[in-house]
């Protein structure tokens, strides 16, 4: 089913900022060609980012995050509750239904980080390990004709601080909201003292396609009224805490 795929592509962004990379990520969702799949590699300044159906108060530590001017965003996927910094790399595999398949990204991912020396494995709820603790977790989403599969890899990141964000404020037994389940972290950069992202990142870009990686900007999207129709969307205090969010 593979090679009926016309075109596979892999695309940079050049923005460090959470809005402007949800938004370019649904930028190239919507915009993905029937017979494109696509692996978009992007990261982000300090955030922390919820699910689509998560409750910030019983997920992080709010307080903290606003004292410290860190900022908090909602994605459009389920699952849980994630740290983000220059140390994690996210990446989105997207393509057709036609085309898609999640264990093949898991798949891609492990075997890409093997051939960099790090002895991962691929757990039940999509989760890679390494020696048994998590460095990498998934989520999804569906459209009528396509999906997208994005995650993160801890490489370099601050520990401290993802520990420190995550820790709630607040206990809420009886929340209706999807919660983050958790498990014990680690990163490669633990098992591997000279690991960079960049390693990373070209073993990936590598393993997807042999064809240059393009890069893209948001000057480049922002006449797109879907692009800033979008961004705005993810920035807003109602979407990000809630209706009637002050």
């Amino acid at each position: 089913m593979e090679s009926s795929i016309q075109r596979k592509r892999v695309i940079f962004s050049l923005s460090n900022n959470i809005y402007e990379n949800l938004a370019l990520e649904n930028y190239l969702f919507e915009h993905l060609d029937p017979q494109e799949a696509l692996l978009f590699l992007w990261r982000n300044t300090y955030t922390v980012v919820i699910g689509r159906f998560q409750d910030p108060e019983i997920e992080c530590n709010l307080k903290a995050l606003q004292v410290d001017g860190i900022p908090l965003a909602r994605r459009q996927s389920g699952g849980g509750t994630v740290w983000h910094d220059l140390g994690n790399l996210c990446f989105t595999f997207m393509s057709s239904k036609k085309f898609f398949n999640r264990d093949n990204n898991l798949i891609l991912i492990q075997r890409a980080l093997q051939n960099l020396g790090f002895p991962v494995e691929i757990n039940n709820r999509h989760d890679i390990l390494l020696h048994g603790k998590k460095i990498s977790g998934s989520a999804f989403r569906e459209k009528a004709d396509r999906s997208f599969h994005h995650g993160t890899i801890l490489v370099t990141a601050e520990l401290d601080k993802l520990h420190y964000y995550l820790k709630p404020e607040l206990e809420k037994p009886q929340s209706r909201h999807t919660r983050s389940v958790s498990s014990p972290v680690s990163q490669l950069s633990a098992w591997q003292k000279d690991i960079c992202i960049s390693d990373v990142e070209t073993m990936l870009k590598d393993s997807f396609s042999p064809k240059p990686a393009e890069t893209i900007s948001i000057e480049a999207v922002l006449h797109d009224p879907l692009y800033f129709n979008y961004l705005y969307q993810m920035q807003s205090r109602d979407w990000i805490y809630g209706p009637g969010a002050t």
